[in-house]
């Protein structure tokens, strides 16, 4: 929100005023008066979790994988600077 509004010139791009827009922000959404903000662009990665032992051990086999790099001199790692790239490249496994 601060970037937001400072890049629009409404605020000044200052930590003062930073602390100042946290503070009431956070206050407006204790009060009920702020909306959750939604950040549609971004996608957040979720550690898997179990709600037990013996159901993260039934899924553990599925999990299995060969380190197929051992021995090897050179590895290839592929990186993504966009989410779309990554759903490509998901879709081929």
């Amino acid at each position: 929100m601060m970037y937001r509004l400072a890049a629009e010139g409404v605020l000044p791009h200052t930590p003062p005023m930073y602390r100042r827009l946290s503070s009431r922000l956070a206050q407006a959404r204790r009060e009920g008066r702020f909306p959750d903000l939604i950040d549609t662009v971004r996608e957040v990665h979720v550690p898997p979790a179990w709600p037990d032992a013996d159901a993260f051990v039934a899924e553990m086999p599925a999990w299995f994988r060969l380190d197929r790099t051992v021995g090897q001199k050179r590895a290839l790692y592929v990186a993504f600077t966009d989410c779309g790239e990554l759903s490509s490249y998901s879709d081929l496994r």
